[in-house]
């Protein structure tokens, strides 16, 4: 099954204060199990154009990458399959990279697709650099650390895609209190924005993501303290 909608704007504190907590505790008293995310990073593209281009091809490339699927010849590991088997709910970008990943998994459970966890975006110059061409690897990590200074260009800047992030991480909290274990097939930069707000909103597990194509790393809730004798009372 694939699903596919449109993002709202989600009100943070609300959210955290009424949306989740009802949900948790509901799923508390029904004696439901630990909830858990899994951020997953896609699988190789088959975008393979890595012949030397000029700083002003860099668009172009980054465009043709952004429309491009994944090396389906590519084994999945069976370590990111069992994952997959566990979930219970795949989310994807609207990214076909994205979405041909999580229909390899194999697994059971319906794909949901939304615009909301896209890859941070990769800024562009019109720069020209009197026309060197270099790899496109080497514009890639000249424009990501640009990005990461402050540069946007006519993209979405740091602090707008670390603003989206904390949505998307919300978005998955809210899934996984629905669906209790859900597995994000995402993209690497936004991935680790999305791990940082789920630390931050007291889930456990790794402070890094994986930065290996199909590598999975999951996080899970621990009750605080001041809930857990409110909830033990409910259950």
């Amino acid at each position: 099954m694939f699903l596919q909608k449109e993002r709202q704007s989600i009100d943070l504190k609300e959210f955290s204060n009424n949306i989740f907590w009802e949900m948790f505790i509901k799923q508390r008293a029904e004696g439901s199990e630990k909830m858990k995310i899994i951020l997953m990073r896609h699988g190789k593209s088959e975008h393979a154009d890595r012949f030397p281009i000029s700083c002003t091809d860099f668009a172009k490339w980054v465009d043709d990458y952004d429309k491009a699927g994944i090396i389906q010849e590519t084994a999945v590991p069976e370590s990111t399959k069992l994952q997959a088997q566990e979930a219970n709910l795949i989310v994807t970008s609207t990214l076909c990279r994205s979405i041909q990943s999580a229909k390899r998994l194999e697994g059971k459970a319906p794909i949901l697709s939304d615009v909301l966890f896209r890859e941070a975006e990769m800024p562009v110059t019109s720069f020209s650099f009197f026309d060197i061409k270099l790899p496109p690897s080497f514009w890639a990590i000249c424009h990501r650390c640009g990005w990461l200074a402050g540069y946007k260009g006519k993209r979405e800047s740091i602090q707008e895609a670390r603003e989206r992030a904390a949505q998307a991480s919300n978005r998955l909290i809210q899934l996984a209190a629905e669906h209790e274990r859900v597995l994000l097939a995402g993209h690497g930069v936004f991935n680790q924005f999305i791990a940082r707000e789920l630390l931050r909103a007291g889930w456990r597990g790794e402070r890094k993501t994986g930065r290996h194509q199909w590598s999975c790393t999951s996080y899970t809730y621990k009750e605080p303290e001041n809930r857990q004798g409110r909830l033990s009372r409910l259950s």
